[in-house]
């Protein structure tokens, strides 16, 4: 790790933020009034000397302090940002899963992009506690015909993540009966999302072989074998996959956003083959 990344992985919390935004305008301001002083007063000539070393001296000192003081190095610095992770960046990108019905416009009329409506928005509710790597997700997503669902958790542990799905199994055996499917639940599951499967299995076959195509890019291996897990009194089918990421991505805005876009991308991709299988289970207010 070389200095700039060494430098990059320092946490400052948000009130060591206003505390150093604070200092900067105190003490530009004060150096402004003693230059100010000494330029048009003859008798304070000397604290033009005085606001250099302000500038110079002090001010870097009191900017270190605060830093050093109050913000993270190390190990919770890696915590507190892969918290920010879970609890900010993942969410955020992950309510723009519903496709927007698309108003074109003359691009030479257009200054700036219009906001979203918050009604064609994925809704993201979200369980996290404090220093823990994983955090759990409801995904309600809106649709004319009928609301679509997803429980998700991700599992971020610095350079690998793990993606656990979840579905409910009363649901999935209702729709094997319907279908009439005589294989195991865990290959009727499989046999919904052929194509998205398919095209993660690629990517990632393409990245453990060395393929210059599988460079810089998130491919999820899913694990054949599906968990059980039962939530307040209800049993659900866990899909886990799993991908390595970037080296540098709890401290890298361009690797977080990459990865949270990625996932996004994924999760709407699984939704648009097969709507039908997440049309069940609304999360409770």
């Amino acid at each position: 790790m070389n200095t700039f990344n060494q430098i990059q992985i320092i946490y400052i919390p948000w009130w060591a933020r206003l505390l150093i935004l604070a200092l900067v305008i105190a003490v530009v301001g004060l150096s402004g009034y003693l230059l100010y002083e000494a330029l048009f007063n003859p008798a304070r000539d000397t604290w033009v000397d005085a606001a250099a070393i302000l500038l110079a001296v002090v001010f870097p000192i009191l900017i270190i302090a605060i830093v050093l003081g109050g913000g993270a190095i190390g190990d919770q610095s890696i915590i507190r940002r892969t918290e920010h992770i879970l609890r900010d960046t993942i969410p955020y990108h992950l309510q723009f899963i519903p496709e927007e019905a698309p108003k074109f416009k003359d691009f030479r009329k257009i200054r700036r992009s219009p906001k979203t409506a918050e009604s064609d928005l994925a809704a993201i509710q979200l369980f996290h506690t404090k220093g823990r790597c994983y955090a759990d997700y409801r995904i309600t997503v809106p649709r004319k015909e009928e609301d679509l669902y997803l429980r998700m958790r991700v599992e971020l542990n610095v350079k690998r993540v793990n993606l656990n799905i979840v579905f409910p199994r009363e649901s999935l055996l209702r729709k094997m009966e319907e279908a009439g499917a005589t294989v195991t639940l865990p290959e009727f599951l499989r046999k919904q999302f052929p194509h998205s499967l398919e095209v993660e299995k690629l990517q990632a076959d393409a990245i453990e072989a060395g393929s210059s195509e599988g460079g810089g890019t998130i491919a999820y291996r899913f694990n054949q074998e599906f968990l059980t897990r039962t939530v307040d009194g209800k049993d659900y089918i866990v899909v886990v996959a799993t991908t390595r990421v970037a080296d540098d991505l709890v401290w890298s805005p361009s690797e977080k956003v990459f990865f949270a876009q990625d996932l996004m991308f994924m999760i709407r991709a699984f939704m648009q083959e097969n709507a039908d299988m997440f049309r069940e289970e609304k999360p409770s207010a």
